[in-house]
């Protein structure tokens, strides 16, 4: 029962109040709540990995609060092979991208008045209504459909009848997907008692998929009204760089870029990972997706972390100390040689 609460809290995404419109949408997709939910997505983690026109993204969302009933709503380009995750791989690349630690010691009194150096900054058939049912699958605690359709209202009208909980403002933020023939995949809870809630963590979802470009679908997340954060790791022959931005004005941090060894799952040739951060504090203002592209070149980069210890006031003495006796010996030999070199001249 413990466990079967941990997976379903991944699904859930609320309102921030009951009776209040749901902040639905988070980050790549929308998370749609029951009406009485409390909960709230705050964010979430994205492995996309591409090699030769394939993409593959493995997607795991934050949750805050529980949900007797959720969904998630994600467009694709073309149709897609969805299957569970592997629940440790980020972990695995959370570790991989961590900074490197440096250590540092400072000798009072000097401790914090920035004499002894930086301060650790980083570096370096049509169905009626028209929508078309492509497939239908359940998949561990997720009922998953994935649909075509004509319009943002048609869809939804869909999702409504087949037990969705559907914003008002879902059907206007599907239509560009659907205008440009994308799929979309709906997923929801399947539960397999009754009253069984979600809350905690999203096990990871992967959609497989054909693709001319790395993408990473946002614009659903302009639905959002409470500040949302993604992780995106982009697993490519190459390091990339964000040549699209969902929010032209919020520019993603860098966290991590290099070649990866002896990962399961980041295997040639595409086994450049380069990974990136970002906060949308105002989800409205989101209006394109995610798309990376090869960079100039394949330069190495890692966060560093600087950890500074101070070694107290006697350490100080013992060092101040040393360096009095050097520079006293120092200016003892020079003292003289310079009288041998003043006795040979009155000679």
């Amino acid at each position: 029962m413990r466990l079967w609460r941990v997976v379903a809290g991944v699904l859930a995404f609320g309102f921030v109040a009951a009776g209040v419109t749901p902040a639905w949408a988070c980050a790549c997709g929308g998370f749609l709540p029951d009406m009485q939910s409390r909960a709230r997505s705050y964010g979430e983690n994205a492995l996309v990995q591409y090699s030769g026109g394939t993409e593959k993204i493995t997607l795991s969302m934050h949750i805050n609060g529980s949900s007797k009933k959720a969904a998630w709503i994600m467009p694709v380009p073309s149709a897609a092979k969805v299957e569970l995750g592997d629940d440790t791989v980020f972990n695995r690349l959370d570790r991989i991208t961590r900074p490197k630690i440096v250590s540092r010691t400072t000798y009072w009194p000097f401790r914090g008045l920035g004499i002894m150096g930086g301060r650790g900054d980083s570096a370096g058939a049509p169905a009626a209504g028209g929508v078309n049912v492509q497939q239908q699958m359940v998949l561990g605690p997720f009922a998953v459909a994935r649909l075509t359709g004509s319009s943002g209202t048609a869809v939804t009208d869909w999702l409504h009848t087949n037990g969705y909980v559907v914003p008002a403002t879902l059907a206007a933020n599907l239509t560009p997907y659907l205008s440009e023939k994308w799929e979309i995949v709906a997923v929801k809870l399947a539960p397999k008692r009754d009253g069984e809630s979600l809350t905690g963590s999203t096990p990871p979802l992967a959609l497989t998929f054909a693709s001319d470009r790395i993408v990473y679908p946002m614009r659903l997340s302009k639905g959002a009204t409470t500040s949302q954060t993604v992780t995106v790791y982009v697993a490519a022959e190459h390091r990339v760089d964000a040549t699209e931005l969902p929010d032209a004005n919020v520019r993603p941090e860098l966290l991590f870029a290099g070649h990866v060894e002896d990962d399961e799952t980041l295997v040639k040739p595409a086994d450049f990972l380069t990974a990136y951060t970002v906060t949308y504090k105002e989800p409205s203002r989101i209006t394109d997706d995610f798309t990376f592209a090869p960079a100039a070149n394949d330069d190495d980069f890692q966060r560093v972390e600087v950890i500074t210890t101070n070694d107290g006031f006697w350490s100080t003495v013992g060092v101040t100390f040393a360096g009095l006796l050097i520079i006293g010996g120092g200016a003892a030999v020079i003292a003289r040689t310079q009288v041998r070199r003043s006795a040979g001249r009155i000679v």
